[in-house]
Formats: structure tokens, C-alpha cells, sequence
């Protein structure tokens, strides 16, 4: 009798559990129909009571992505968007149909898409691949539209290079212009066409301080900015074998620290590492007092060093060095880390 009951007990639980009331009926009704914001609302109504099917999140996942792309249709850059991405991501965690799941991070990377296609700021820019990031991430977790994903995604790097190259290889100023075209490398760094104009800017540049301030607008990438170590060649020479050239590099990383220079790395395109070698003078600047007593001033003077000098705050050293290495070695970049910063220096090809 105990055992019979048992079982009626648990029916009856598995059918009030798959069983639908009258919110989420009347949700499922006006998904069918497209009324979206009304599936919605009944849909939290039946949530917020506790009785749903077994169904309901798939739905609610449906109503939600849904009305996303309807408002999106309306307006791409819709404050509504994200809430309703974020919470059909929530419901997802609880659905069960694959193709649910391929909806959603099809409609995110779509939309990412058409947010990269527009010629706008830089903000938008970074949203928009971002939103294109998180349909690749679920798509990977799931097993589900990893192939669409980076299908679209390719479109919306293509799309964002045609605007913001020509834009970026506009500029006059050579620095400007490398820090425009890092900021698409950001989204984009496999394209061809940036890979190249990037390239070439890189040989234009190798004498050049890359001081990207704050005025110029977002910073690109974390080593090549104001905030570290920056450095430039005044000459170079690169051989099969070795190369020889003027290191300056510059401080901006609010520590006084020492400049090592056999802690110099020359990096390979394929990240083999050599060190630097000094391979003639060197200097440090400093700032010291001259002048009788009463009359004193300060000048900023060079120390020559041997191995090792003093680099201060937003000041300069110079050394020439020289690095040596296999034939099958493509020099890439050089870098110079320490506990205080890290900068790098990208040579071109």
C-alpha cells in the first residue's frame, strides 16, 4: 500500500512539474503570434509563480532573442539589446533543444555584425566584437554554430577593415597612424590587408617613439602605449645572421629603476629569444645641478654607462647593441621587461 502510494505521489509531482499554467500557456501564445514583450511579461509572471514546463526556458529563451532582433531592426544600438541577450544567456543555462542554442549565438553574432559594419566610434567597435566573442564562446561550449560564428565573424572583420583602413592610412603623421592601425589589429589580426599596411608602417617607424597619449583616444594594446617602456632605433642593421643597431628607449612607468642591457630580447616571428649585447657607448640622462652657489640650475645631462645604467622616470637611455643568431632566425620584435614595466618594438619584415 506505502509502495502504491509512493508512486501516485511521484506522478502526480512529475505531472505538475511538466504541466503548463495559464502564464506560460498565454506566453507561448503570443510567441507564436510574435508578440514578443507580451510573451515576455507572462513568461517572469509564470516563473515568478514556480510552474513551468519542461519546455518554458527554451520558449523564454525564443521570446527573448527574439525581441531582440525586432528592436534591433528598429534600433542596432539599442540600450534594450544587452538586457534582453543577458537574460535570454540565463535562460539558455536551463533549455534543452540544440537549436535554441544555435538561435541565440547566431542572433548575437549577427548583430555584432551590423554594429562593426557602421562607421562609428571606437567603443562600438570593441562592444561589437565583444558581442561577437561571447556567441564563439557559448557556440564552443555547446557544440552548437561554432562554424556560422566564425563565418560571421569574418564578414565583420572584413566589413570593419574596409572603413577603418583607408581611415587609418589617411593620417600623415607616421605615429598616428600606427597607433590607428593597432587599434584594428585589436579586432582584426588576421586580416591581409592590415597585415601588410601594418608591416609597412613598422619599417616607417623603427626610428620613431610610439607615445600614444591620451589625447590620441583609446589605448590599443597594453605594451605599445604611453604607460612602460617605448623605444626606437635612430639606425639599424639587419643582417642574415646578426643584428646591430642605436637602442633609445624611454620610461614612463612612474618608478626610477637600472637599464639592463643584456636583458634586451631580440623575439623571432616563430618566439625564439636572443639577448642583447652592448656593442659600444651608452648613455642614461639625468637631471643635475650646475651653477656657482646662488645661481644654480638644472640641466639635463647624459651618463655614460657600461652594462648597466640608471633609467629614470620620463627619461632616456641610449645603447648600441648588437644581437646574434641562427640564418632560420626572422627577427619580430625587441622587448625590454623588467618588474617595473615591459615595452616592445615591432621591426617590420
Amino acid at each position: 500500500m506505502k509502495k502504491v502510494l509512493f508512486i501516485a505521489i511521484t506522478a502526480a509531482l512529475v505531472a505538475l512539474v511538466g504541466c503548463k499554467g495559464t502564464n506560460e500557456k498565454r506566453g507561448d501564445e503570443h510567441l507564436g503570434e510574435g508578440r514578443f514583450r507580451n510573451a515576455i511579461n507572462s513568461y517572469l509572471e509564470a516563473k515568478k509563480k514556480g510552474n513551468v514546463s519542461d519546455e518554458f526556458y527554451d520558449n523564454f529563451a525564443l521570446a527573448l532573442i527574439r525581441a531582440a532582433d525586432a528592436e534591433a531592426k528598429k534600433d542596432l544600438n539599442s540600450s534594450l539589446l544587452s538586457g534582453y541577450f543577458e537574460q535570454a544567456q540565463k535562460a539558455l543555462d536551463s533549455a534543452k533543444k540544440s537549436e535554441v542554442v544555435q538561435e541565440f549565438v547566431t542572433a548575437v553574432a549577427n548583430l555584432g555584425k551590423l554594429q562593426a559594419s557602421q562607421d562609428t566610434d571606437y567603443g562600438t567597435i570593441l562592444n561589437a566584437f565583444a558581442k561577437l566573442d561571447t556567441a564563439m564562446s557559448m557556440a564552443k561550449q555547446r557544440g552548437v554554430g561554432e562554424g556560422a560564428v566564425k563565418s560571421i565573424r569574418a564578414e565583420a572583420e572584413n566589413a570593419y577593415v574596409s572603413i577603418a583602413l583607408p581611415r587609418a592610412l589617411s593620417e600623415d603623421d607616421p605615429v598616428v597612424r600606427e597607433y590607428f592601425l593597432l587599434q584594428i589589429n585589436v579586432v582584426a589580426p588576421e586580416n591581409e590587408k592590415l597585415k601588410q599596411a601594418l608591416n609597412k608602417s613598422r619599417l616607417n617607424t623603427r626610428g620613431y617613439f610610439l607615445i600614444f597619449g591620451e589625447n590620441i583616444g583609446e589605448r590599443p594594446s597594453s605594451r605599445v602605449d604611453k604607460w612602460g617602456y617605448v623605444m626606437a632605433f635612430p639606425s639599424i642593421k639587419i643582417a642574415s645572421t646578426s643584428l646591430t643597431a642605436e637602442l633609445q628607449i624611454w620610461a614612463s612607468t612612474g618608478n626610477n629603476t637600472k637599464f639592463v642591457v643584456e636583458e634586451i630580447k631580440l623575439v623571432s616571428l616563430d618566439g625564439k629569444e636572443v639577448s642583447a649585447k652592448q656593442a659600444g657607448s651608452a648613455w642614461c640622462e639625468a637631471e643635475v645641478v650646475v651653477g656657482k652657489k646662488g645661481a644654480e640650475k638644472v640641466e639635463k645631462k647624459k651618463a655614460a654607462f657600461k652594462g648597466e645604467g640608471k633609467l629614470l622616470n620620463e627619461f632616456q637611455c641610449s645603447a648600441n647593441v648588437a644581437f646574434t643568431f641562427p640564418s632560420d632566425f626572422v627577427p619580430d620584435y625587441v622587448e625590454y621587461k623588467d618588474e617595473m614595466g615591459v615595452g616592445r618594438k615591432y621591426l617590420g619584415q
